[in-house]
């Protein structure tokens, strides 16, 4: 389609020269118009496209490169391009960009409609032996985000960055590579740049020339992207254009899941559900490791794909006894299939693994499982194969996928796929699996949601649902205060549900109980909640001794008390692309990118994590306006670091003014939760504010284009004498949506009414813990009026 798109619109701009000294007299019309501009460069050509009135593409090929595959983008969409000659130069513009192109030297100064330069094309193609090159010339003030999920200071400036996907075990704060690379940045400068190039490669961030942004790759994909933008929050909404947005997840995902490594038999992982069933944890799923299809780490068992019947003699009975309960059932698998793993010879029979040089499956000897072919999942007939497999599971009553070592962890540069070497196509491994899930389920299970824990992929992998986790990380403080700049930083390009194992993950010897408790006080307000560890100091927070269980419990509590808030989280990054969490800047750019102890989850919450051992008097700093202790209902005023003694059941968290926070009462588990009875609060402030609270069946894929929702509008108007609030309920409902909403009111920070007056009727208000409590029933729509005193 894109092919026929530039066929039908490109502007063929003819060049007596081969070489860089173009004369303009060659163009035969001063204004041209079209949808592309196609430039000899070098020994080839460099084609630049407009896909919106805010994204250009730019792509090179020639007989050794590239030009024909997309990974990132889905945008198939083309506007005008508007070509000018001028002196030896040429002007590109959409609506909103202008490309000053000089073409002796060459170069291409990318503007806004006001001719302010946002960033310098300097070079478009180079090579350099097997190396290709494109840079970029960077601002002197210019900070740069982005690249993927890095342990590192949120601006990456200054960094030479590996873009390669590789797991890093027991890794920490300063940790420059990880599982998940992408080769996107947001600049300072209010505009995005994606390099559509899976290759191994890497990105110099101003590291070797200080003001050069250069990115390089063994091979691969020459196409690569600008995004033009006003905000942050802009880029993100029109970079989420190109490439994709998250679905929605089945609601069990926003619930507690527990999981180890690994629960070792059925009789283990029944006895450890119901421990924490039976001490009043709220579960929604039960998460099983390596250990359902072999007994020990190193037994050639992976790739078995199928449970071990010693250990795990009836896992019929088992899921259905979790069910009973509620209870989701998650099964890791990997690409990797051993020899010993009964599915090897299967799979080389029939061509589906990656080969060597002499067409043969590649055996890679130097893995930690045992020696071991590679899935080659870029083959039709293999993502076939493995979805069947997936097919045969499900019949079991599984209800999600785990993914492990999905990079590939171990991927040999020259190992050969139907598309290409490893070093070409590795950053594309994950993002393929995740589009065979994705398509198999929207195939085979159409209205079903598709749960899919995986640990690598690339730009736009949210598209095809991935839930991602941040690797093994170290059961140290460092590691903890990594996860931030992680989850934020990654949400930038798109990937909204960044998450880590909470309490750590790599092996220890000796438990740290304020460690693991403020961990999962944090593991609250991100996007998935899931304890992840060893059985050594196992993560499970009924095996930990009382005085951990009674500050641990209350976080896991009010994560399901939170579930209307992040459930609507899911929503807005689903309608918008923007991320669950966010760094403080994001949303008060006047704050320094420096700032990453806290962040924002969503536009409402400031999270301020406790992220050193012994603290007394956590600080920390509010943006400009009135913030609210969440729990204490405390006012404070922003603009200023703040300081809390803190408790040992809850982290700081403050609400801003002007926010309506909608909560749900204590539940056993997420198929409890109807949306019948809810709590409204809301936090003062002398603005006007909306909110919006989403609701649907919390399974039904496609549920909000299907019209198969609710969303309540609160609209807040204060003045001098009172305030008033109108309730809107918006959609056509679902299956079992409640007719009448319960819905227990509180006001934080307003003056003692006089009155209050629901739909022209005086209600019955109360006063506890600095709030105004009243109650209303709402159907379509509701007026509040709150007059003072």
């Amino acid at each position: 389609m894109r092919k026929e798109i530039r066929l039908q619109h490109s502007i063929y701009i003819i060049f007596l020269l081969l070489s860089l000294t173009f004369s303009c007299s060659n163009y035969e019309n001063e204004i041209a118009q079209g949808s592309s501009v196609e430039i000899p460069y070098k020994n080839g050509q460099l084609t630049i496209s407009a896909i919106t009135q805010d994204i250009i593409n730019f792509r090179y090929s020639d007989s050794l490169t590239y030009s024909d595959r997309d990974y990132a983008p889905i945008l198939t969409s083309s506007v005008n391009l508007q070509v000018e000659k001028q002196e030896e130069n040429l002007i590109l513009s959409t609506e909103n960009v202008e490309l000053f192109v000089q073409l002796k030297p060459f170069s291409i100064s990318i503007r806004d409609t006001n001719s302010t330069e946002k960033v310098q094309l300097i070079s478009p193609y180079g090579r350099n032996g097997d190396t290709t090159s494109i840079q970029f010339k960077l601002k002197e003030n210019e900070a740069i985000y982005g690249t993927g999920a890095r342990a590192l200071p949120l601006n990456r400036r200054g960094y030479k960055l590996d873009m390669f996907n590789k797991a890093h075990y027991a890794y920490q704060m300063g940790s420059e590579l990880l599982n998940y690379c992408i080769p996107h940045i947001t600049s300072s400068e209010k505009y995005m740049l994606l390099f559509d190039n899976p290759a191994k490669g890497w990105m110099d961030i101003g590291k070797t020339v200080d003001d050069e942004l250069n990115f390089s790759t063994l091979g691969g994909n020459m196409s690569y992207y600008f995004i033009n933008g006003s905000s942050y929050n802009d880029m993100i909404t029109k970079y989420t254009e190109l490439t994709g947005r998250q679905q929605l997840p089945p609601v069990w995902t926003f619930g507690n899941l527990q999981s180890r490594f690994g629960y070792r038999n059925q009789k283990e992982a029944s006895s450890m559900l119901n421990k924490s069933l039976e001490a009043g944890y709220p579960v929604d799923a039960m998460i099983l490791d390596i250990y359902w299809f072999g007994p020990e780490l190193q037994d050639g068992q992976m790739g078995k794909l199928d449970w071990d019947a010693e250990k795990w003699p009836d896992p019929k009975q088992m899921i259905a006894e979790f069910e009973e309960n509620n209870v989701k059932i998650i099964t890791v698998s990997e690409p990797f299939f051993t020899l010993k793993s009964g599915r090897f010879e299967e799979l080389e029979s029939k061509g589906l693994l990656a080969k060597d040089s002499t067409g043969n499956a590649m055996q890679i000897p130097y893995f930690y499982f045992g020696k071991t072919g590679l899935l080659d999942i870029f083959n039709d007939d293999a993502q076939q194969w493995i979805w069947n497999q997936y097919k045969r599971m499900d019949e079991y009553g599984i209800d999600g996928w785990w993914v492990d070592l999905g990079e590939p962890e171990v991927h040999p540069d020259d190992i050969i796929h139907v598309n290409g070497l490893g070093k070409e196509v590795h950053g594309a491994y994950g993002h393929e699996w995740a589009k065979m899930l994705y398509e198999g389920y929207a195939r085979d299970y159409p209205n079903e949601r598709l749960f899919h824990m995986g640990r690598a992929g690339f730009a736009g992998t949210q598209r095809y649902s991935l839930i991602p986790w941040s690797g093994d990380v170290s059961r140290t403080w460092s590691g903890l205060s990594a996860q931030i700049p992680i989850m934020t930083g990654i949400g930038m390009s798109g990937i909204g549900y960044m998450h880590a194992d909470a309490g750590g993950f790599s092996f220890v010897e000796k438990a740290d109980p304020e460690l693991y408790t403020r961990w999962l006080q944090f593991a609250v307000f991100t996007p998935v909640l899931r304890p992840h560890a060893d059985e050594v100091v196992p993560p499970e927070p009924v095996t930990w001794p009382q005085e951990v269980q009674e500050n641990v419990k209350p976080a896991i509590e009010l994560r399901y008390k939170m579930l209307p808030y992040n459930y609507t989280l899911a929503w807005k990054n689903m309608t918008s692309g923007i991320p669950m969490a966010r760094p403080m800047f994001m949303e008060y750019e006047s704050i320094p990118d420096t700032l990453i102890s806290e962040y924002m989850w969503g536009e409402n919450l400031l999270v301020s994590p406790v992220l050193q051992p012994g603290e007394v008097i956590h600080k920390t700093y509010l943006p400009e306006g009135d913030w609210y202790d969440l729990h204490l209902n405390s006012q404070r005023k922003g603009n200023q670091w703040v300081g809390k003694t803190l408790a040992n059941d809850h982290i700081p968290v403050y609400v801003k003014g002007g926010s309506v926070i909608v909560t749900a009462p204590a539940m056993k588990n997420t198929a409890e939760f109807t949306s019948e009875n809810l709590n409204f609060t809301y936090y003062y402030s002398e603005n006007s504010s909306e909110n919006v609270v989403y609701f649907d069946d919390g399974k039904t894929k496609g549920a909000y284009k299907k019209g198969e929702y609710h969303l309540i509008k609160t609209n807040v108007q204060p003045n001098q004498t009172g305030l008033s609030i109108a309730l809107n309920v918006e959609g056509s409902g679902y299956v079992n949506s409640p007719e009448n909403r319960n819905i227990k009111f509180s006001l934080i920070g307003v003056p003692v009414p006089d009155n209050i007056m629901i739909d022209g009727k005086e209600a019955v208000f109360s006063m506890s813990d600095n709030a105004i409590l009243f109650n209303l029933s709402l159907n379509k729509n509701s007026t509040i009026v709150v007059n003072y005193k």
